[in-house]
This record gives C-alpha cells, structure tokens and sequence, in this order.
C-alpha cells in the first residue's frame, strides 16, 4: 500500500484519539538487542531551510502551531483533573486532582515511578484523552469542548509526539515516516519533502531515507522519530521515556539533541520518565506518586542541586 492510500484510508475512517493506540497495536516493534550508537550524524551548517524559506505561510512561522497567547499564558494548563477508571465494580483513580501549568520555553520532566499516573498524564498533557472531572486548556483553549476534529488540527499542529516504542509504521521508509504527520495536515507535497529531507539532514539520517525501521538501529529510529515529532514545527515536543529502549551512549545523545531545540530554537520539551539522570537537562521537575503530584521544582540547568519550588501537591498560580 502506498503512502497516499494509507492516508486516504486513515482519513476515511480514522478516529484520531485513538491514533496513537492503534498504530502501537498494528505496527511491529522491535524486540532485538540494539546499538543505536553508529552513525550518529551532528547538525550541519544547513544554507536552506524550508521552514523559514518556503513560501508557505505556515513555514515561515517558527512555531508551526501557533502561539495565540503572551508568555504569561500557560501552553497547557490543567485545573483539578481526575482520571477515573471503572475496572468492574471498582473504580480507580490513575489521577486526582492535578493543578498543573506548563509555560513556552520549558523544559518539564514529569519524575515518577511505575503505577505513579505518569503515563495517564501524559495522554491527558497530550490532548490523547479525556479527563474524568476537572479541565484541561491547550493554548487557552478547553479541550473537552473542540469536537474531534478540532481537537486532532490544534494538537496535531502544536504537540510534537515522542514514543519509547518510536512508532514508526513498518511498511513506511524513512522519508514516509517523516512525512505521515505533514499528509495530516495537508502540506504542499513538494514542500512537505523539501522540509522532510531537511529534517532528516538535522538528524543525521539524509543517508536512511529509502530505509524501512527493520533496516535501522534503535537510535536511528528514535531519530527518525525525533524529526517526525518536528514535522509541522510544533511548539511542544512531548516524549514519553525517550531513551528507555536506547543504550547510554545513544541516550545522550538524544537528550543532548532534545536540549538544543530547547536552547536554540526555544521549544517546549515535556519528558514523562522515570530515569532521575534525566533531571540534569530539565528547568522544573513534576514528581508524581499514586496519581498525585508530590512536589514541583525548579532548579538552573545542569546544575545538580535543586530548590523546592512548591511544597503543595498542587501548584498555584504564577505570580
């Protein structure tokens, strides 16, 4: 199948919530051994860039997804956001109550251990799912109140998505991969490929394009996934355990890749993990236990020793 009918086909009948879900389900994720540390390619003196070059409005945007409030506005914001599940007659709490707001420009590492709401919470953060009770704002604006496809345009254009299992569809080579979210929205296709190549230069992989994800290394993947995430220039990269299936050295170096979006381009990275070596690249850190928020705090980059920003299990607001 090529790409265009499987987008055709996704369009016809996709409901985009549960995108995410049915790919992980579909897809084939690889279970061998890797060693994603060959081949690393570093960020090149790059003359064209499509993303400022082109002469599509969108791309000359720095933020494909843009920013309609000051910086005094949270991106994200959540108010008392419970997430209930009903496992028989039993229900579950995954989360309860969370007060959480999540600014342009920084680098938020949500720290919990297995069980702890991490994982929920990113969905939530995500635009992925819907709470039980409370809300949740995506660039001022109450997602539980945007039909589906409202809610698929503004999260497909602001959030950038960052998988520890990549998923990256198996029938697709490298270049397709990086395209599918551009066929979402619809992008000129001559451009769509003129950014999908520049994307593929920054990462290191302009080499891999004609390659399917069983032909690369796990840190190639992840790689791929990176400039995926990166596709329509969104504001907000969210990832989930990026470097959970990578060796240390391959690890760095994505984190390394995730900090220089952040310092140079000014991205908003939120990280969902449980890895604490993490915390070295993060501005504040969410540290959740039993579907609650512990504590928040702050700390400079790379400096080892942090401040209690707030005590309270949920944050107040800014002053």
């Amino acid at each position: 199948m090529t790409l265009t009918e499987i987008i055709d086909s996704f369009k016809s009948k996709l409901n985009v919530s549960k995108l995410v879900d049915s790919l992980e389900r579909k897809a084939s994720f690889y279970e061998e051994s890797e060693n994603g540390a060959d081949e690393n390619g570093s960020v090149g003196d790059l003359k064209y860039n499509p993303y400022f070059n082109s002469g599509n409005s969108d791309a000359n945007n720095s933020n494909g997804g843009k920013i309609s409030q000051n910086k005094d506005e949270p991106l994200i914001k959540l108010i008392n956001v419970w997430k209930i599940y009903q496992m028989g007659e039993v229900e579950f709490a995954a989360l309860k109550g969370i007060n959480l707001e999540i600014y342009e420009g920084e680098f938020l590492i949500i720290l919990g251990p297995s069980g702890s709401g991490k994982s929920t919470m990113m969905n939530l953060l995500g635009c992925l799912d819907m709470p039980s009770k409370g809300t949740v704002c995506l660039n001022s604006k109450d997602i539980s109140e945007l039909d589906e496809s409202e809610l698929a345009i503004i999260r497909g254009k602001m959030i950038g998505f960052i998988f520890q299992s990549f998923n990256l569809l198996p029938t697709l080579n490298t270049e397709e991969n990086v395209l599918l979210p551009m066929e979402f929205q619809e992008e000129d296709r001559k451009i769509a490929r003129e950014k999908a190549s520049y994307l593929l230069d920054i990462v290191g992989l302009s080499n891999k394009k004609g390659n399917l994800p069983s032909q690369l290394s796990g840190g190639q993947r992840q790689r791929v996934a990176i400039a995926r995430s990166l596709a329509v220039n969104p504001p907000i990269i969210l990832a989930d355990e990026p470097t959970g299936n990578l060796d240390s050295k391959t690890g760095d170096y994505i984190l390394d890749f995730l900090d220089g979006l952040h310092q140079r381009d000014g991205k908003t990275i939120i990280i969902v993990t449980h890895d604490v070596e993490l915390l070295r690249y993060a501005t504040r850190v969410v540290y959740i236990r039993d579907g609650e928020i512990e504590k928040i705090e702050t700390r400079p980059k790379n400096e080892p020793d942090m401040k209690n920003e707030r005590g309270t299990k949920n944050e107040e607001n800014r002053s």
